[in-house]
């Protein structure tokens, strides 16, 4: 798994999850914060579909967190404004590029939470699909 991989699941995964992994961590308690976790904002960049253009459309709140451990610098970028789970998500950033003993274990869970994301979503788009309308097979209207 790559680094780009587990970091977008720490940063959609359950945050009982993550408090829950980062707590059996002896790690965890060795790392030094450079930057606390604080809320900040980021631009929104959107895809316009007809044209491909992009634009911005606005601003997301996020909070971000940094780190080190053994000289190692974890960092994370969470929506929304979730200080504990910004933390918790850089401490295992950190742990992951390490490789110590526990990376076996905590990719298992990074496996296992991937999935659980994945089955969310999958839920999450048939509940729309559910209520698409298509026109296209609508009869003419009649007066």
């Amino acid at each position: 798994m790559t680094r780009a991989e587990w970091v977008s699941i720490l940063a959609q995964g359950r945050r009982d999850v993550l408090a829950g992994l980062v707590a059996r961590l002896v790690e965890a308690g060795r790392a030094e914060t450079i930057r606390p976790a604080s809320p900040g904002l980021l631009l929104a960049t959107i895809e316009e579909s007809a044209a491909g253009s992009r634009f911005h459309a606005g601003e997301v709140l996020v909070t971000t967190c940094e780190v080190r451990l053994d000289g190692v610098l974890g960092s994370a970028v969470i929506l929304g404004f979730d200080e504990e789970k910004a933390r918790d998500c850089a401490v295992l950033d950190a742990v992951l590029q390490t490789g110590g003993p526990e990376q076996d274990r905590l990719m298992q869970a990074l496996r296992e939470e991937q999935a659980a994301i994945a089955a969310a979503q999958r839920a999450e788009h048939e509940l729309v699909e559910a209520t698409r309308v298509r026109f296209d097979t609508m009869d003419p209207q009649r007066l």
